[in-house]
């Protein structure tokens, strides 16, 4: 086994770059055979612990040498080396040899072609980026995060936002591999400030109005009361200043959860009502026979392009 605070020593009087210094050494040792073909490197963080550096650097490093193709990151497994040193002919023979077996012992050829392809798959999914995504409401959380998954191709974890203290810590050692935690800006402060001791990259996603609820305020007459309740944490002021844009001739008022007492005064006044997301659910049980539009549908076009541009 090797001691990497030894082999893997950075030169701290040097002037060479701690990364570049690290990427060097690693190189040296996949070359060298020192560490094989598949042999997992340490944790991010076990390294720049026993080095004496800092989690960045390992990082940074490992990404180049994902770049230069002579490791792999795998989620929820690590970085793994990739080299060519196996012979590939020798590989081909096992192959055929494994398929001819399977054949042999009664599989058909049928039942072969679905598991290779099964395998296929599978090794396609884990070359994916990884990505959390941290919601505080389930069914509008799931939409946000398969529209991530289908529009960025990557792998994409739900995680509510009241469990993520207890996930990130029960995952320590896999979060070092993690591309980023993704929220929408609704939770960015809560979710940064969670997870900010990890070190992740955290991305807050900007959301957009439902063209149905565009279409709903908009057929409104002018003078109408459009009533917006969010949670108080919550900004309602991107919906609100759309709205004002989008029909100057509305007017607009912003009630907050925590001040049910202002709510008897929606029922009374209001044409629509626009809501948050979290709360959308317990507004419509109020029964107030006015329509109930929640004031955000996706995740918009510039926030997800800026999101793929990061990850790939």
């Amino acid at each position: 086994m090797i001691h990497y605070a030894e082999v893997w020593k950075i030169n701290k009087d040097s002037k060479i770059p701690y990364t570049d210094q690290l990427v060097r050494n690693i190189r040296w040792s996949i070359f060298t055979g020192e560490v094989r073909w598949t042999e997992k490197l340490p944790p991010i963080r076990v390294l720049a612990d026993e080095l004496g550096i800092s989690i960045n650097t390992v990082r940074n490093a490992y990404k180049r040498l994902e770049q230069q193709e002579l490791v792999v990151t795998r989620p929820h497994i690590g970085t793994i080396v990739q080299t060519e040193s196996m012979d590939k002919k020798k590989l081909e023979e096992e192959l055929v040899t494994s398929i001819k077996n399977a054949i042999y012992y009664q599989l058909s050829v049928d039942e072969v072609r679905s598991i290779v392809d099964k395998v296929l798959k599978e090794i396609e999914e884990s070359k994916k980026k990884s990505v959390i995504f941290v919601y505080e409401e389930k069914n509008i959380g799931h939409r946000f995060a398969m529209q991530i998954a289908r529009e960025a191709d990557v792998q994409v974890e739900e995680v509510h936002l009241d469990q993520l203290r207890d996930y990130l810590e029960e995952h320590r050692d896999q979060i070092e591999h993690l591309d980023a935690i993704i929220t929408t800006y609704f939770q960015y402060a809560q979710v940064r400030s969670i997870a900010r001791s990890y070190q992740p990259i955290i991305y807050g996603m900007t959301v957009e109005v439902a063209p149905d609820v565009m279409e709903a305020l908009q057929s409104l007459e002018s003078g109408s009361v459009a009533a917006v309740i969010c949670k108080k944490e919550e900004s309602a002021d991107g919906f609100v200043n759309l709205v004002h844009r989008m029909c100057p001739e509305l007017d607009v008022e912003v009630y907050y959860e925590d001040k049910r007492s202002g709510w008897k005064k929606i029922a009374q006044k209001a044409s629509v009502i626009c809501v948050s997301p979290q709360l959308a659910e317990k507004v419509r049980q109020c029964d107030w026979k006015i329509p109930v539009y929640e004031m955000w549908d996706r995740i918009n076009e510039q926030s997800m392009n800026m999101l793929k541009d990061y990850l790939h």
